[in-house]
């Protein structure tokens, strides 16, 4: 499984769990994709095969259900509650919640949702 995280996530995440050998990229370090709305971030992800992580729920599932309406499908939403805590020092645990998903989930996630 590859990974995407919003950019509600810190870069920090994303360079922890590559230092686990998983495929994760945060929106934050990408040119292409930083201030980029919504939309656009799902669409890049599905074309890339990347699951989105994501505690906005609000925006992202309905752009899910959307496209899976109309047919083109996504790679995956892997969902935090907005009420958990993303601090610095939380870091950790939100890496290795994520990590779990991608490791019992190697094959991805597509058209599908997971709550950590």
């Amino acid at each position: 499984m590859k990974a995407l995280l919003d950019e509600h996530f810190s870069h920090r995440i994303a360079q922890t769990l590559r230092e686990r050998a998983l495929d994760v990229e945060a929106v934050s370090e990408r040119s292409d994709l930083a201030e980029a709305p919504d939309r656009e971030i799902m669409e890049a992800a599905w074309r890339e095969e990347r699951a989105v992580v994501t505690n906005n729920v609000k925006d992202f599932r309905p752009i899910a259900v959307e496209r899976l309406a109309d047919g083109r499908g996504h790679a995956g939403l892997i969902l935090l509650p907005s009420n958990r805590s993303r601090r610095r020092d939380s870091t950790g645990a939100i890496a290795d919640a994520i990590e779990g998903v991608m490791r019992v989930h190697p094959d991805g996630i597509p058209d599908a949702e997971h709550w950590i």
